[in-house]
């Protein structure tokens, strides 16, 4: 089993600066058309591509990734027409946050969709993937270790970073 790590990769930040760039409603509705569609993804992406909204970083599928196929397809297009649902039920509509865990333990993918205040946050639950990255952002892990101490361990981003809390901002 993987171990269980809740990251971004640089898919995920491209696709939230997306939806939160210059007209928000209009872009969800956008994606929304889109998604409504029930064309495949690569297709979308083409048409991203065509209408000169796309992003190197929405290549899909990967080549290498697992984050590809019909049920991965199925459950990400209807998490996020969820989300695009919730965010546009806000006054003015919110942006969409995406987040991926690996290791949860599920052997299907699924995807938590949460409304909040100023944003609607979606977490992509993907089974036995060994998640993080080292181009994308950072994530940490705080947690209890073996001997009771408190541990901090990098889960995603460079491989050279020190803890958050052990840098001096003006430093880095």
């Amino acid at each position: 089993m993987a171990e269980r790590k809740w990251f971004k990769g640089r898919a995920a930040v491209a696709v939230d600066a997306w939806y939160s760039a210059g007209d928000v409603q209009a872009n969800l509705e956008q994606a929304r058309a889109y998604l409504q569609s029930d064309r495949s993804f690569s297709a979308i992406v083409e048409d991203l591509d065509a209408a000169g909204r796309g992003k190197s970083e929405f290549v899909h599928p990967h080549e290498r990734s697992s984050l590809k196929g019909p049920r991965f397809e199925s459950v990400a297009r209807q998490g996020y027409l969820e989300a695009i649902a919730l965010a546009l039920l806000h006054d003015p509509p919110v942006p969409i946050k995406s987040y991926w865990m690996t290791g949860a333990g599920n052997d299907q993918f699924e995807m938590h969709v949460t409304d909040e205040a100023d944003q609607v946050s979606v977490t992509l639950f993907v089974p036995e993937v060994e998640g993080g990255t080292e181009r994308g952002p950072e994530s940490w892990v705080v947690r209890i270790g073996h001997r009771g101490d408190v541990q901090t361990e990098r889960t995603s981003g460079p491989l050279d970073l020190r803890t958050p809390s052990t840098r001096d901002a003006a430093a880095d």
